[in-house]
């Protein structure tokens, strides 16, 4: 996909919500910059009120969200975002609200304020060497994080296939081909990669908290010969999670969570798998 194909695609979200379609190309026409990523209808979870709910318009580089309360605004239900959606917690996120009931005078005032707001966020973050320009070219690749050295989930870290993430720790596979759901580390002797559905389905049910720490895992059928025969024989290893996801285009994604390792005491005592997040940044390494 191109960035020209991605424009028109996320914009074409907002189609069938005049007003909402209105602010989001205002917006994204005033602003004319192709380094930074934007996404329509991003799912989120308001960790203070323990909602779901999509937000209308989100700059992941600043974490800022904005929210166009059209006239008869109905909001989103829980109903509306789907199980294994690229979900995000919003905690410490900025939201901004556009009340698009006023007249365009004061729409155009908003839209004005938001945007000097963005850009000021935007060059503190290149002040500050914190800013990543977007690439869509670059985003999936996992050379570009080979090159890096490292993955660190404060970058948002996503792979298009299971094949590219275990890419970037010295693996050498080759696309195509039955895949399975985890696979040793190369170089790392003690560290697995793990590619699970953090959603329920027909042979699991996996969950991740809403702060994004802890992991359960529940085989539907013998969960506890599992843990007992799989989990607890490989209670000693680091886990890398990428979990599947599907984007705001519904491609499927592989998202990086963390590292973690399993809570023994726990998970005997539960009989339910419990992961817990260790570490929020990984080494990458090129094939050997």
């Amino acid at each position: 996909m191109d960035i020209k194909e991605y424009y028109i695609k996320q914009i074409s979200r907002t189609n069938k919500k005049n007003y909402e379609n209105y602010v989001v190309c205002r917006i994204l026409n005033r602003l004319n910059d192709i380094s930074i990523k934007f996404i329509t209808q991003q799912p989120v979870i308001f960790k203070d009120i323990k909602r779901k709910a999509l937000t209308d318009l989100y700059f992941p580089q600043i974490d800022l969200h904005i929210e166009i309360d059209e006239p008869y605004h109905k909001r989103q239900t829980e109903d509306d975002i789907k199980r294994e959606a690229d979900i995000i917690t919003i905690t410490n996120h900025d939201i901004r609200r556009i009340d698009a009931s006023q007249s365009l005078k004061l729409i155009h005032q908003n839209i004005d304020k938001i945007l000097d707001e963005i850009k000021k966020n935007i060059q503190k973050k290149k002040d500050d060497g914190e800013f990543i320009s977007w690439d869509i070219e670059e985003e999936f690749n996992p050379q570009f994080y080979i090159n890096k050295g490292y993955i660190d989930l404060k970058d948002k870290v996503a792979f298009r296939t299971a094949v590219d993430a275990c890419n970037c720790f010295g693996h050498n596979y080759k696309h195509g081909g039955v895949w399975k759901g985890a696979v040793s580390h190369p170089i790392e002797k003690d560290t697995i990669i793990w590619f699970p559905h953090l959603y329920e389905n027909k042979y699991w049910n996996n969950n991740i908290s809403n702060d994004g720490t802890e992991i359960t895992e529940i085989k539907k059928v013998n969960n506890k010969e599992h843990i007992n025969n799989d989990i607890l024989n490989n209670y000693d290893k680091k886990i890398i999670v990428f979990a599947h996801v599907k984007d705001s285009l519904n491609t499927t994604l592989y998202r990086f969570k963390g590292v973690f390792k399993l809570d023994v005491e726990e998970t005997a005592k539960q009989n339910i798998a419990i992961y817990k997040r260790i570490g929020t940044y990984i080494k990458t390494y090129s094939h050997q």
